[in-house]
């Protein structure tokens, strides 16, 4: 009898550890690819627009960011992005959708599997940290450069162009009124 209950034991010992193992991993996967080749924008390819890139800066340092990530190139939205701090991906149910699976990926363990909030603060509501994330190039700036606590910059953990689809899937979700937004102090 000692003996079967040890073989279970160590057999449920072994299932817990191996699904442990796949949830961790999970957590700390690296998103699927950048924009599947599927997706194009809404209504046609982007065009980048001529002209100097736009100066982005650290929410929490200020300093300037630097891009070299070793994510590789840019994409055509990064590059647009850049200049107009518009986020071209904004209102694009495909590229939303992809937003979403990288959210899921690589934000929800912190912020919620819907943007309510868990460790890190919810983000589809009127209660913002940053008064900067109002504007797509604010938004940008605090998750590449990251925040305070434990929001750390994601500079090289995700590519630019995947943080302009969450951000893209977070403002399709945002139930609030920026106008009526409570900042934190």
């Amino acid at each position: 009898m000692l003996s079967k209950f040890t073989k279970r034991s160590q057999l449920t010992a072994l299932y817990a550890a191996v699904i442990m193992t796949m949830s961790l991993s999970a957590c700390h996967a690296e998103p699927q690819s950048s924009v599947p080749a599927s997706v194009k924008p809404a209504g046609s390819e982007i065009v980048v627009d001529s002209g100097p890139d736009l100066e982005f800066r650290g929410t929490i340092s200020g300093d300037v960011l630097d891009f070299k990530d070793g994510k590789g190139e840019d994409t055509p939205a990064v590059k647009q992005f850049k200049k107009t701090g518009k986020n071209p991906y904004n209102n694009n149910d495909e590229i939303i959708r992809n937003g979403y699976t990288i959210f899921s990926t690589a934000c929800s363990g912190c912020h919620g599997h819907l943007a309510e909030g868990k460790l890190g603060p919810a983000l589809h509501d009127d209660y913002w940290t940053y008064p900067g994330n109002m504007f797509d190039k604010g938004f940008f700036e605090t998750i590449y450069g990251g925040g305070q606590g434990m929001m750390g910059p994601q500079k090289g953990m995700i590519s630019q162009d995947e943080i302009l689809q969450i951000m893209s899937w977070i403002r399709s979700v945002y139930d609030g009124d920026p106008k009526k937004a409570k900042w934190k102090k």
